[in-house]
């Protein structure tokens, strides 16, 4: 601002030191509106200048808005990911309980209930199941099922929990 003031104050100066130099007649006219031109121009130049800024704080402004939509979009995406692995995780559950299912099946018998445990990394910790058999082979069909679901999820015989009807 500073700048702008002192070269203003210099211009008029040196506009004030061509007008008095330059002869009257019809040659002046001419000078006097090229030097209002000019001084016009100086005086205006930080309007100018604000102008020809606009387009930078238009792309600013732009930009912090692409910014700001940048950083929905990774929230967004962060939830997606969230439900995808929910949607995996309850996807892996029902198919773990659809195959114990299949195996109680197997030996005869029908899965009424069920639910399972899962670590940290989805693996399978702990089953727990109500089955219903026919009357008189519910232990040996039950034992039988905590075996091949022993077996076949790598899971200790205690971490699998076997209810029956009337049975233990």
């Amino acid at each position: 601002m500073r700048e702008w003031l002192g070269g203003i104050a210099g211009m008029l100066c040196v506009m004030t030191v061509l007008l008095q130099i330059v002869p009257e007649g019809s040659f002046s006219k001419y000078v006097r509106f090229y030097i209002s031109l000019l001084y016009l121009l100086a005086v205006a130049g930080p309007l100018l200048r604000l102008i020809s800024q606009e387009d930078t704080l238009e792309r600013f402004l732009k930009l912090e808005l692409l910014k700001e939509e940048h950083y929905d979009l990774e929230t967004s995406v962060e939830g997606l990911q969230e439900l995808k692995n929910e949607s995996f995780r309850t996807a892996w559950r029902n198919e773990i309980l659809r195959q114990i299912g299949e195996i109680t099946a197997a030996y005869g018998g029908t899965m009424e209930a069920g639910d399972i445990s899962l670590g940290e990394d989805d693996t399978l910790q702990g089953v727990n199941i109500k089955i219903s058999t026919e009357e008189g082979s519910g232990d040996q069909i039950a034992e039988q099922i905590r075996k091949e679901i022993s077996g076949i999820y790598s899971l200790a015989p205690e971490r699998i929990q076997i209810a029956r009807p009337g049975g233990r």
